[in-house]
């Protein structure tokens, strides 16, 4: 992945940082260490261990992947993760589709509800798909609008919207009677005043005003370099995405890029790697996030940390004991104000670095 040396300079790191006075020394390198379930207050249950971050710009929480009735937040008054009962989790194992807008969705595994949070302390049932097959895999969700949609992983019916509100059980709206209306997505987010999406072929982009969101229009189509694309997310008013094509046998040119409002451009940032979609060291748009006091987004990779201040340019440091099993991956990134970094790892754990 593209790496400077002179960024480790004083003057580029002070500048890096938005030149407020805040000189970092010139190696700088934060003490990342390991978190699990027990340290967010969780007790196990059987053989899961599985543990994810989320911030939805108001609220953080971590997820226990379990059959459990709790949830962990952050607390601000206390500076402590907090346990606290939530009973929708005793039906089903809870996973979060969207943290975003001071808004958390969620699904109960194997059911048709939408759990809905802005503090990550109270979980209303915000209604439900009816009719709905298989698995419910994505959602985003419009504050401005009090507009929300949940994707489905099937043939049919792959899409539900609702502009009702979240603290109520009401019936989420099928989009197309027929449930054909619109393609399956593999991933969604919300973007200035639209929704935009990955089409489960990957070779597709698609949007629809949150406004309305039952009508979508393609506004990337399939193209004869077998190019696709993948992880769509909206982080400060940019709207990043990785594409990426075959260059040989299990192995992928993956770039870091950026799209215009509408979807219907794509630039290519400096962030590129060669290899396996599966490989940490490849940049994932879910490592992103935005830190206001330095004015500058931040990325996370295997041993490193990314910087931009428009999220085309990207310089870098090392970060050493920053590292995962080969088949762990960085999934998601958020920073807590005051406490620190925490980096959600698909081996049963997080990585957290105090700040």
């Amino acid at each position: 992945m593209t790496y400077r040396s002179n960024f480790n300079n004083p003057l580029v790191l002070w500048t890096a940082f938005g030149g407020r006075g805040t000189l970092l020394p010139p190696k700088p390198v934060l003490q990342w260490q390991k978190k699990y379930y027990n340290d967010f207050g969780y007790s196990r249950h059987q053989s899961e261990n599985r543990i994810s971050v989320h911030n939805n710009g108001q609220a953080q929480i971590c997820v226990y992947h379990a059959r459990t009735p709790y949830m962990s937040y952050f607390n601000h008054s206390t500076k402590r993760w907090t346990v606290v009962g939530v009973s929708w989790w005793s039906h089903g194992v809870p996973e979060i589709l969207w943290a975003g807008d001071g808004v958390f969705l969620a699904k109960i595994t194997g059911f048709g509800n939408i759990i809905a949070s802005f503090n990550g302390i109270t979980w209303h049932n915000a209604g439900y798909c009816l009719n709905a097959q298989s698995e419910m895999i994505t959602g985003a969700y419009d504050m401005n609008r009090n507009s929300g949609i949940v994707g489905w992983w099937f043939a049919r019916s792959p899409l539900y919207y609702s502009f009702d509100s979240l603290t109520e059980r009401t019936e989420w709206t099928l989009v197309g009677a027929d449930g054909f209306s619109v393609p399956v997505f593999n991933s969604l987010t919300a973007h200035k005043d639209r929704f935009v999406g990955v089409v489960d072929n990957r070779r597709e982009i698609a949007t629809a005003s949150s406004a309305s969101p039952g009508t979508w229009n393609k506004t990337i189509e399939e193209d004869d370099q077998s190019i696709r694309y993948a992880l769509i997310r909206s982080v400060h008013n940019k709207l990043f995405g990785r594409r990426y094509w075959s260059v040989g046998f299990n192995s992928h040119q993956i770039q870091l890029c950026v799209l215009n409002d509408n979807a219907t451009e794509v630039t290519e940032t400096n962030l590129s790697f060669v290899g396996s979609l599966d490989d940490n060291r490849a940049p994932n748009p879910e490592n992103i996030i935005w830190m206001e006091q330095w004015g500058r987004y931040l990325l996370f990779s295997e041993n490193r940390i990314y910087l931009s201040a428009d999220g085309l340019e990207w310089e870098s440091w090392e970060q050493t004991g920053f590292t995962t099993a080969a088949d762990h991956a960085f999934r998601g990134a958020i920073y807590v104000p005051g406490n620190g970094f925490y980096i959600t790892v698909n081996g049963g754990y997080v990585y957290f670095a105090s700040y």
